[in-house]
């Protein structure tokens, strides 16, 4: 005859306490499920929530910089326009317009500086020496048209002649290069001042010779102010 456990027994007692820590157990790991369906969906919209708005912010950013970036070249365009109309650029005649190109080359530093444009010039109006030493060979182009390629390879011709051998040649005018012009110059190394670098040669934005480019004409405006351009402009009435 099988012998039965008491009801005092350790085991039976054993028994009883996991019974009891199931049932205290039970409802609590119910309640996970049902906190997951409510806290995924309120998650996930308040995910999209922040989404929405960093997207409005990021719009936000993308119009206030184009703004900028148009208010910036308006007032590029703006400060050429005044530095070309001070000097009355389109209203020099050639020889004139040499004798600009000569007295900015001096403004930078350039030494030995001379007008040689005129009959049998070569082609070459204006001549200097750079601060580094480096002679230079300047062609000016008072065009109101677009310079073409032609001219562009006179110049590299005249620049491989025995007089300015080794100089670095430049082509200074008062109008913009053609595409092609603009390549042929690219192709043989020719430092090209057209209308709108002339404007930042004028307003102190931009240096030959300093191995450095162009900074934005607003920006030179702004760091020395119309008494500081009006210090970079050529001297004398004659402009």
């Amino acid at each position: 005859m099988a012998r039965g456990r008491s009801p005092g027994s350790p085991a039976r007692r054993r028994a009883a306490r996991r019974s009891r820590r199931k049932s205290q157990l039970s409802p609590a790991w119910l309640l996970v499920p049902v906190a997951a369906v409510v806290a995924v969906p309120a998650a996930s919209e308040a995910l999209s929530s922040v989404w929405a708005v960093l997207l409005g912010v990021a719009a936000g950013l993308a119009v206030a910089l184009a703004a900028a970036v148009l208010v910036v070249r308006r007032m590029g365009a703006a400060y050429r326009r005044d530095a070309l109309l001070r000097v009355g650029l389109d209203r020099l005649d050639p020889r004139r317009f040499e004798e600009l190109a000569a007295e900015l080359l001096r403004r930078d530093g350039f030494g030995r500086v001379r007008v040689v444009g005129g009959a049998g010039d070569g082609g070459v109006d204006v001549c200097g020496v750079a601060p580094g030493g480096r002679p230079y060979a300047v062609q000016c182009k008072h065009y109101t048209r677009p310079v073409g390629p032609g001219a562009v390879r006179d110049f590299v011709g005249a620049l491989q002649s025995r007089p300015y051998r080794g100089h670095q040649g430049v082509l200074v005018t008062s109008s913009h290069l053609s595409a092609q012009a603009a390549g042929t110059a690219r192709e043989h190394d020719v430092v090209v001042i057209d209308r709108d670098r002339l404007a930042d040669w004028l307003l102190g934005a931009y240096r030959l010779g300093s191995g450095r480019g162009a900074a934005p004409a607003w920006l030179a405006r702004l760091r020395g102010g119309r008494r500081a351009e009006e210090s970079h402009e050529p001297a004398g009435e004659a402009w």
